[in-house]
């Protein structure tokens, strides 16, 4: 600890005048080396780079597949922004056959919007609650309710439906992905079933304790519960496909792609990773799929000149113990997203987590030297801790780095060693 302490005094000291691109990086090198010391690392399979200027000048097993738990998120959400640009949003629709006060067939059709909700849902899951200190809302321009929709399907003039139709074919049929542990799903699941149609991110309640077997007709029936609420009787509600021909009468639109993308990096909120996964697929890739939605990240981030060797992709948001990507090209991708232009990649920077702002740092690195000036995406499965991002050092030049860690007998002993990495690096005094 003493050793820690002298290096950071030193490292605070006021520097003598330098060239960055001439100066040795021992001290980049002294920091990483500290951190993987630390007493929660060892033991662990450490692989750590460190860029500067798209420059790699530091690596241990840079090059070697790893386990990267939520730090996957940022190929699913890079490659989001990319292909749908940030300002697109996704469609809940009701389509029917007739028009009329009396409907026969309204058909509610999912476009899969990972933020619909029921209004209950939306107040406590998407709001600001009394007692947070940074008054936050996850989507600043809100976001789509079924409510929402029953009012405008009131407002098309209809008074009655005799069938309900969820309709969620967008996606395939498959609700889970390969690699998932078991108790993901059971007592305080980790993530819900996905669906190309469904309400309060696939859980049963506003406490997310449980989840809904078959997220498409749970929210059928949300729907017409609001229905009912405003008068329009509602006989049936089932699954299936709309009608071929049927015409639109009402939707509502998910948050922008943007905001999604915030919300998913900033509290890496698994569901949102892996719907963005199939709808990826859905739009690009021909099928609304996971396998159909990889390709697509693999070929997008190929585009960006970011290397796929070593990637293995099974889900979007890093749960499955299968995932696999080297630290270098989590670096590479890293590199990508500080330093490329334009509204999508503002939106991507934004959205990762900033030390002692609201997200998964909030409460870390928040000394006066070092708040505001780590950006990390956080990782934690079984075995396995990660965090990758860039630091703003005292010279104001970021440093990328990527910090994976497998093996780990206890993930939560790592918050230390990650966290002197973190303030090791913003105390650097130039390269």
């Amino acid at each position: 600890m003493v050793s820690i302490v002298l290096f950071v005094v030193a490292l605070a000291s006021p520097a003598l005048a330098y060239v960055p691109e001439k100066t040795p990086h021992r001290n980049a090198e002294a920091a990483a080396r500290t951190a993987i010391g630390q007493r929660g690392a060892l033991g662990t399979t450490a692989g750590v780079v460190l860029m500067r200027g798209g420059r790699e000048f530091f690596s241990i097993n840079g090059g070697r597949s790893m386990a990267p738990a939520s730090v996957l998120k940022l190929a699913t959400t890079t490659t989001a922004i990319v292909k749908f640009g940030p300002d697109h949003r996704f469609a809940t629709r009701a389509l029917v056959s007739n028009r009329g006060a009396g409907i026969s067939t309204l058909s509610l059709v999912g476009g899969g919007d990972p933020t619909l909700a029921t209004e209950v849902y939306r107040q406590h899951r998407y709001l600001p609650a009394p007692t947070d200190v940074i008054k936050r809302p996850a989507f600043p321009d809100g976001s789509a309710t079924v409510d929402q929709l029953a009012a405008r399907i009131k407002a098309a003039g209809v008074r009655s439906i005799g069938t309900l139709v969820a309709d969620d074919t967008v996606f395939d049929s498959v609700k889970t992905q390969e690699g998932w542990l078991p108790r993901y799903l059971v007592n305080d699941p980790d993530v819900g079933y996905i669906d190309g149609l469904t309400i309060n991110e696939g859980y049963g309640d506003i406490d997310q304790k449980t989840l809904v077997p078959n997220p498409a007709l749970t929210a059928g029936k949300a729907l017409a519960s609001a229905l009912n609420v405003l008068g329009i009787s509602v006989r049936r509600v089932t699954t299936g496909r709309a009608p071929r021909g049927a015409a639109e009468i009402a939707r509502v639109e998910s948050p922008t792609v943007g905001e999604i993308v915030d919300f998913t990096n900033r509290y890496s909120i698994n569901y949102n990773a892996e719907m963005l996964l199939k709808d990826i697929g859905a739009s690009f890739g021909g099928r609304g799929s996971t396998a159909a939605g990889i390709a697509v990240v693999k070929s997008t981030l190929r585009a960006l000149g970011v290397s796929t060797r070593g990637l293995v992709m099974t889900d979007g948001s890093g749960l499955s113990v299968l995932d696999r990507v080297t630290p270098r090209t989590v670096a590479g991708l890293l590199e990508r997203i500080l330093t490329k232009q334009g509204p999508g990649w503002d939106a991507l920077r934004g959205s990762i987590p900033v030390s002692g702002e609201p997200g998964t740092l909030l409460k870390r690195m928040t000394g006066p030297l070092t708040k505001d000036r780590v950006h990390g995406k956080t990782g934690q499965i079984e075995h396995v801790r990660a965090m990758s991002g860039w630091v703003v050092p005292l010279d104001g030049v970021p440093i990328v780095y990527v910090a994976i860690f497998n093996n780990a007998r206890s993930p939560s002993a790592l918050t230390k060693p990650l966290d002197v990495l973190g303030v090791l690096l913003a105390l650097f005094p130039g390269t």
